[in-house]
């Protein structure tokens, strides 16, 4: 019928499912990688009392095991044409798996290298882009699984999928698949909001430690400011001048004497306390 074709031609921006009077339509989506970027392949499939028909892109192979297990199990011919919108789903669930050990892999990585760095020093944007493109990419997944987990659970009340409950179960241990799929995607973006925030505490603890050495440097140089600036200081106008029974020589070779033990008394107490 031309609403069929209209189905299996148009294209969905998210899982959907369509119940028709002697048909089911179902729009699901096969998660990739392209260009750092997570993408769906539709899969459009409907299925009737009596066939199962699929409609997807050159390049999805789930599809290609699902029939290829069909092939090789002569009961799933047997089963019925729901055991075969089954299959198809879970190929599709399956899919799901290897992406996320790949984020998950990546994240670990990018810790550990965090763990390794020596007091952040080599944190900057560039090292923050993986983790945003990282965040990207499970909010990409979190809606696609979101919608595919409602569409799994609508098709579970479906007359279409027979009188036995054997197929019913099995759609319910996919839904369960698809809860634990959006549970790790969630405990994968918690994983990378706390990469991001260790990359901003480093950040925070260098810039802290910088002004420390610019605190200390100041303490140093204050009583050699005070030194320098206190002798030129004239305190009281005489009429005959002072004269100190000093040399001027010996006055000046002892407060440059006085200002080199200073600072090295105070460099010696912030080394002791660990400030420096």
């Amino acid at each position: 019928s031309p609403a069929v074709l209209a189905d299996l031609t148009r294209a969905d921006r998210r899982p959907t499912l369509m119940v028709y009077p002697k048909y089911l339509f179902l729009s699901l989506f096969e998660p990739r990688i392209k260009s750092g970027q997570v993408v769906g392949q539709e899969i459009h499939c409907v299925m009737t009392d009596n066939c199962f028909i699929t409609v997807r892109p050159s390049n999805v192979d789930v599809l290609t095991d699902a029939y290829e297990r069909a092939a090789q199990n002569p009961d799933a011919w047997t089963a019925g044409v729901a055991y075969l919108l089954y299959l198809t789903a879970q190929r599709v669930v399956d899919a799901y798996y290897p992406l996320l050990d790949r984020i998950s892999n990546q994240l670990n990585t990018l810790e550990e290298g965090l763990i390794n760095l020596n007091g952040g020093k080599n944190v900057d944007d560039k090292a923050r882009r993986p983790i945003y493109r990282i965040k990207q990419q499970l909010i990409n997944l979190r809606q696609m699984v979101a919608p595919q987990r409602e569409v799994i659970s609508s098709v579970i009340g479906e007359k279409r999928l027979g009188e036995t409950d054997n197929i019913r179960d099995l759609f319910r241990h996919l839904y369960e698949r698809l809860l634990r799929v959006y549970d790790v995607i969630d405990s994968q973006r918690d994983l990378s909001s706390n990469v991001l925030d260790v990359m901003q505490n480093m950040e925070s603890q260098r810039m802290v430690e910088a002004v420390n050495r610019l605190t200390v440097f100041s303490m140093i140089f204050l009583p050699l400011t005070f030194l320098s600036a206190f002798f030129e200081l004239n305190f009281a106008t005489t009429s005959q001048p002072v004269v100190l029974p000093i040399d001027g020589s010996v006055m000046f070779a002892l407060i440059i004497m006085a200002m080199i033990f200073s600072t090295a008394i105070m460099t010696y107490m912030f080394r002791r306390r660990g400030w420096l």
